[in-house]
């Protein structure tokens, strides 16, 4: 276990090597529309032309992953819908999914020019087409992008929570052969975190045989969203679980120890609303932690014209949006449902670029 004040930043800038050194570890000092489900084309199929073309009639569509797709966050989507109007003067689309893939599609072939993904979704999308590319992503509680982060957790069922113990704490050496979920194969903090520090400590040759039932676990589920892999947990159709903090604690009460630390035991509320309404009062615990950068904000930029891309990014820095309580809400206020949370009074969005996002990548290498 790694311990200190060491910022997220250098955590997961050293993340490939910590990673190939053993099991996640816990990091102290890091705090915490339209609907298209359909195949999205062939990158690369807009083009400069079509970009430099646009009008300010035409609508943006903006693309979202399934954790972000579900109705609660209705309000969240569209406060961020009307930002992008508010900045450029164009409509905005927003177009909700139920598949990793049909999101990270549809940004890399231009089908819409906007998206919201994961790190490791974003690498997948810049490598399908290298002119999608990282514009700004939500800050640190310092309004910087040192520390910008979330976690990636492997968690288990509480009352078997004693099969992982080692010593005072926990180790993910006994999840060989027992079933386990992941969230999807282009998840960072759902599938490509957790597996490369599972491929690490077992010393396997890749990530693929994790995917295999009967290879490494004895079976493999896939959530398609951070909630639907914890429920797989909590409903005891897997034995452990890999899946953020973001997506889920929404719906959770924290029971015992401290948030997002190893050990720490989570309980589903007794009135979570869907997913989370099948599993009422399961509870799991935390194993394994890391991490992970934060989600960016990317355009690809043959879809939509550097003007318009300089207009929003300007405009989503701002204090304007960083006031926004429709779009960073308040984390004390239990009935409201968002994306992002104003941490601190400096939390806002900053500027990020594809460098940032060169961990990420190595986790691959």
């Amino acid at each position: 276990m790694f311990e200190g004040t060491i910022s997220r930043r250098r955590f997961v800038i050293g993340g490939a090597s910590v990673l190939a050194a053993g099991a996640l570890a816990l990091m102290t000092g890091c705090s915490a529309g339209g609907t298209a489900t359909g195949a999205a084309g062939t990158a690369g199929a807009a083009t400069a032309d079509a970009a430099q073309g646009a009008t300010a009639s035409e609508k943006i569509t903006m693309v979202w992953l399934p954790d972000n797709s579900s109705a609660d966050l209705t309000a969240s989507r569209e406060a961020i819908g009307n930002a992008i109007t508010a900045a450029c003067g164009r409509e905005t689309e927003l177009m909700t999914t139920t598949d990793y893939n049909v999101a990270i599609e549809a940004i890399a072939s231009g089908s819409a020019q906007m998206a919201l993904l994961g790190a490791e979704g974003y690498v997948q999308a810049n490598k399908k087409n290298p002119k999608v590319l990282a514009a700004f992503t939500n800050s640190d509680e310092d309004g910087k992008l040192d520390g910008a982060c979330y976690y990636s957790r492997i968690c288990v069922a509480v009352e078997n929570a004693d099969q992982y113990k080692e010593g005072n704490g926990y180790s993910i050496e006994n999840i060989k052969g027992k079933s386990f979920s992941f969230v999807s194969a282009t998840s960072t903090s759902g599938f490509k975190v957790p597996s490369s520090a599972i491929v690490s400590e077992f010393g396997l040759d890749s990530s693929d045989q994790l995917l295999e039932a009967g290879s490494f676990f004895s079976e493999v589920l896939f959530g398609n969203s951070h909630a639907g892999s914890a429920v797989n947990l909590l409903s005891g159709d897997a034995d452990a679980a890999a899946f953020d903090d973001v997506d889920v604690d929404m719906y959770l009460d924290l029971v015992s120890g401290e948030a997002n630390t190893i050990g720490a035991v989570y309980k589903a509320k007794d009135d979570a609303e869907a997913p989370f309404d099948t599993v009422r009062g399961k509870k799991f615990t935390i194993i394994a932690i890391t991490p992970v950068l934060n989600a960016p904000v990317c355009f690809n930029e043959d879809a939509i014209d550097e003007e318009t891309r300089s207009k929003i990014v300007e405009y989503f820095c701002s204090d304007e949006v960083a006031d926004n309580k429709a779009i960073f809400i308040d984390p004390e206020d239990e009935s409201a449902q968002g994306i992002f949370e104003k941490e601190s009074e400096k939390s806002c969005f900053v500027k990020v670029t594809d460098d940032w996002y060169e961990p990420i990548r190595k986790l691959g290498a």
